[in-house]
C-alpha cells in the first residue's frame, strides 16, 4: 500500500507506456555519443542518448566515427533511471551507457553516432496476443 504518489510498480508501468515499445520495435537504433570512457573488466563505454529504436545486448553494432565506421558488438548496457528494472535492453529517450567490444577510447568521440539497423526485427507479447511489427 503506497499513501503518497504512486507505486514502484505503478511507475514502471506508466514510464514502459511513456517509451511506447511496440513503435521502438519498428526503428533501427541510433544513439549520439555524449562521452567516452575506459573502465576496467568492462572496456570501452559510451554514454548517450538513444535517438530512435531500441537495442539489445550481444547486437553487433556499427559506430559511425568522423570518417570512417567502425564494426563492435554491444557487450553490456546500463539505462540511468530508476524508473524501470534493467532487462539488457535501451529504448528510445533513454540516457545510456554501452559497453563496446574491439573499440578503443581514441577511436571515437563525442558526437559520433551509434547505430543499429535492427527495425522489424523483434516482436513483443501483449496481452496474450503475440504483437509483430509491420514492415
Amino acid at each position: 500500500m503506497v499513501f503518497w504518489g504512486k507505486g514502484k510498480k505503478e511507475r514502471e508501468i506508466e514510464y514502459i507506456s511513456s517509451i511506447n515499445v511496440g513503435e521502438c520495435l519498428t526503428q533501427n537504433f541510433e544513439m549520439l555519443i555524449d562521452d567516452v570512457y575506459t573502465i576496467m573488466g568492462v572496456g570501452t563505454v559510451v554514454t548517450g542518448t538513444v535517438l530512435s529504436g531500441m537495442c539489445r545486448e550481444g547486437e553487433a553494432a556499427i559506430v559511425k566515427a568522423s570518417g570512417s565506421d567502425l564494426e563492435t558488438v554491444i557487450t553490456t548496457i546500463d539505462v540511468h533511471t530508476k524508473e524501470r528494472k534493467p532487462n539488457g535492453c535501451a529504448y528510445r529517450t533513454e540516457h545510456i551507457g554501452l559497453g563496446l567490444r574491439g573499440i578503443s577510447k581514441e577511436q571515437i568521440g563525442k558526437g559520433d553516432i551509434v547505430l543499429i539497423k535492427n527495425a522489424n526485427q523483434y516482436s513483443m507479447k501483449c496481452s496474450g496476443q503475440n504483437v509483430q511489427a509491420e514492415v
